[in-house]
């Protein structure tokens, strides 16, 4: 199933990457599709962890609430609110809650009495116009303008890097007041984006040096492939114009329907080597052995070609991906009653997707009304939320779609507003976070920074909306460890951290506060499970070595779950102790004995 050339969800705004002209206003955002000059040789990715969809569960228990019509709802003099949505089923839940592209005579948005008109838009620079508009309206001193729309919705893991390129434009037109910010979610991607390769990647991920993936740079998918990198101490070559064998290289492609048409053409082109940034003089002819890509442009290529394979997607790295709701701060405090009915019926429509099947197979018809997508159905939609597995041309079994919705209870998990953490310590803060410095770090000429994290959330809407709910917020997905002194089977990724330790005591040093609060946040996108391996050198008795190892370990493994315990249950964290016995160098240097000084994390499933 192919998407038209209006319906890909292509993320290409990533922190002032794209070019906008938004039209009256006449500002322009950056006109880059390169990559940062800045930049010398390949770099790494830093190393984040991920998550195991299969162990999580969402156990809503709410009740039926009845399927809305079709027809819309009257509500004369009610508020309106104007929503942008792709075409992705992490929106089912909200989609449901509205009956309809108008909000329809029985839905849950009825019941709040406002009225939501749902349109499709997969052009971010249409979007980021839209909420500029909004912008201009309200600064003109429109209460309520008629042009621009209020909300939109993105992939969380690009929020830093898109709002970087429009709250910059929005700030200086207008003033920080008419900043973009996030207020809640709809649902995650699980599984639908995702890296797809050779068999041999995902058994072996340091095969994947000298490979070349096909995908739209710097977006949602892309950040997936950046992750897995990170895992396994793969460098990324930045540079889409050269050819680094000892790095994952990259065509930059326009949509992922393009990615997948690349791959299956079987596109090649030559290009000229580079060794450690410089050039070699020589050239190699590459084609494309993988793509990042989204449903349904994965299922294209399954179809059209297959050989590949789901390398790693976001059912591992399940909240690596959440939907997030962006509107206009000003307005948002101004019509503050709307918002929170708005995400008070969205919520409920998560839970109404997640406890009954008619509520989800009603979404999936709802999403065929608004999305008018070429070849697709409600079928279509309701099966490629719920994922599949499905063999390819050549007969391989490949994983293709899934989503999830998100009632009030996943919401306030997300935001750190749930028993057991903090916004401090939030899912959503790690994800901002991580991503943030992902393409700071690759691109850091086109998005030196992103915003403040605590400048583009707002959790008070949410706040209210459970403060009136009382008890009554439904039941967020929870992960369950059976047992906590299994080793993990699939190693999702293996590497050596930095964290400092007193001589001879597993007592932290001041500098560890940092090194401990980066593996968290890396660790905390996700819940795969953990393994935290404690090594010494050789210098002292065995038995103590042994000991102190073991003491380090489980210091590590007490940090995270004192840190949060709603991301870190009990059962996650598993500690093992080598001792002396297993150097990655020789113990003869002091340099050899510092790197066998080390703790090493595992994460799989």
């Amino acid at each position: 199933m192919r998407l038209t050339s209006t319906g890909q969800k292509t993320v290409r705004v990533l922190g002032g990457l794209v070019v906008i002209l938004l039209i009256g206003l006449g500002l322009r955002f950056a006109a880059q599709n390169g990559y940062g000059r800045g930049i010398i040789g390949s770099l790494t990715p830093d190393k984040v962890e991920g998550l195991d969809a299969a162990t999580e569960q969402s156990q809503s228990n709410a009740a039926f609430a009845g399927l809305p019509s079709d027809k819309p709802a009257a509500l004369p003099g009610a508020p309106e609110v104007r929503i942008n949505f792709w075409a992705w089923n992490s929106q089912m839940g909200c989609l449901y809650s509205n009956g309809g592209p108008v909000t329809t005579e029985g839905s849950l948005m009825e019941k709040q009495g406002i009225k939501v008109f749902i349109s499709r838009q997969d052009d971010n620079s249409q979007l980021m116009a839209q909420l500029t508009r909004l912008a201009q309206g309200l600064h003109g001193g429109q209460a309520q303008p008629r042009d621009g729309i209020h909300f939109i919705g993105i992939m969380g893991d690009g929020a830093g890097a898109f709002l970087a390129a429009l709250n910059t434009q929005l700030e200086e037109s207008f003033g920080p007041e008419y900043r973009a910010e996030i207020v809640g979610s709809c649902g995650y991607s699980r599984g639908e984006d995702k890296l797809m390769g050779p068999q041999k990647w995902r058994d072996n991920p340091q095969s994947m040096r000298g490979a070349v993936i096909a995908g739209v740079l710097r977006d949602g998918d892309w950040n997936i492939a950046q992750r897995f990198m990170g895992d396994n101490g793969l460098a990324n070559n930045p540079d889409e114009r050269t050819y680094d064998p000892n790095a994952v290289n990259w065509v930059n492609t326009s949509s992922y329907v393009d990615a997948t048409e690349k791959y299956v053409s079987n596109y090649c082109e030559e290009r000229p080597v580079v060794e450690n940034g410089r050039r070699t003089g020589e050239t190699k002819r590459i084609c494309v052995d993988g793509i990042v890509t989204w449903t349904p442009a994965d299922v294209t290529a399954a179809r059209e070609r297959g050989g590949l394979v789901s390398v790693v997607s976001t059912k591992e790295y399940s909240s690596q991906m959440p939907h997030v709701l962006i509107g206009i701060r000003k307005w948002n405090q101004d019509n503050r009653a709307t918002v929170e009915k708005l995400l008070t019926a969205f919520t409920q429509g998560g839970d109404q997707v997640l406890a009954h099947p008619q509520a989800l197979s009603r979404a999936a018809e709802i999403s065929q009304e608004i999305y008018q997508e070429a070849g697709a159905d409600a079928a279509y939609w309701e099966k490629y939320y719920k994922g599949v597995t499905e063999p390819d041309k050549q007969g391989i079994p490949v994983e293709l779609g899934g989503s999830k919705a998100n009632n009030l209870a996943d919401n306030l998990l997300l935001f750190g507003l749930a028993q057991g953490s903090t916004p401090e310590t939030s899912r959503f803060r790690s994800v901002y976070t991580v991503f943030g410095k992902i393409v700071t770090q690759q691109y850091p000429d086109l998005v030196p920074s992103v915003p403040a994290y605590d400048s583009i959330v707002d959790v008070s809407y949410l706040r209210a909306v459970a403060s009136r709910a009382g008890g009554e917020v439904g039941r967020a997905e929870t992960t369950t460890f059976a047992d906590s002194t299994s080793r993990v089977t699939r190693v999702v990724g293996r590497r050596n951290v930095k964290i400092s330790f007193a001589t001879g005591s597993a007592e932290f040093t001041p500098q560890t506060e940092r090194e401990l609060q980066q593996l968290f946040d890396e660790l905390s996108i996700n819940s795969l499970a953990v393994e935290v391996h404690g090594h010494t050198d050789n210098v002292g008795d065995a038995a103590a070595n042994q000991q102190l190892s073991e003491d380090r370990a489980i210091a590590v493994k007490q940090w995270l779950e004192r840190r949060s315990a709603a991301t870190f249950p009990s059962g996650r964290v598993r500690v093992f102790a080598h001792g002396s016995t297993q150097p990655v160098e020789s113990n003869r240097t002091e340099a050899g004995r510092a790197a066998n000084r080390r703790v090493e994390i595992v994460i799989g499933s």
